[in-house]
């Protein structure tokens, strides 16, 4: 997991909601700007998912809420709520597919938290510990994010720290596939 930086909420956004005050996300009148919101979250993310970062794109994403739009007590007011929506990998063993509608709180570790990544370890074999609750709800340690996080793991630990940088770190609008694995390996072994 890697933090997310929320930008400004889009101007098409704000006006929808001002037009349309009852709405939520699961209304009808929402159902055409659910791919332009998905779009804008790519972006904002670099092309990772939120959870992951796997590598993502419109069609292999889903527009995630951190807090649900349904809630196993009751109705979410945050359903709109741009800093409460994230883009999520379609793989339906892990991330927000498989979180569906559970959420704790207290014990999930979001990636809109600026403390997120000092929470996650990543090792060589791919195991991924840290939170076992964000772990165990999302399946981080699938057996294919683990073969994927150990894959990148190879090719970067012969590496020097500014080698990687260079080739890994640059600004730039898509970050590589599991983005996490380089950027903790970085602030923790080089």
């Amino acid at each position: 997991m890697i933090y997310i930086e929320k930008k400004e909420e889009p101007v098409w956004l704000l006006e929808y909601k001002q037009n349309n005050p009852e709405a939520t996300y699961d209304s009808e009148s929402f159902a055409g700007y659910r791919e332009q919101l998905r779009d804008e979250l790519i972006l904002e993310q670099h092309s990772l998912c939120a959870y992951c970062c796997s590598h993502i794109n419109n069609d292999k994403a889903h527009n995630e809420h951190i807090e649900p739009r349904h809630p196993r007590n009751g109705v979410s007011l945050r359903s709109l709520d741009y800093s409460n929506i994230v883009a999520s990998c379609n793989n339906k063993s892990t991330c927000g597919s498989k979180k569906k509608n559970e959420y704790d709180s207290e014990s999930f570790v979001s990636p809109l938290n600026p403390d997120c990544e000092d929470v996650f370890t990543y090792y060589p074999d791919g195991v991924m510990e840290g939170n076992q609750y964000t772990i165990d709800l999302l399946n981080l340690n699938a057996y294919e994010l683990k073969e994927a996080r150990k894959a990148v793991y190879k090719i970067i630990k012969d590496l020097d720290k500014e080698t990687i940088k260079l080739i890994y770190c640059q600004e730039q609008e898509e970050l590589p596939a599991f983005y996490n694995v380089i950027s903790w390996y970085i602030k923790n072994n080089v």
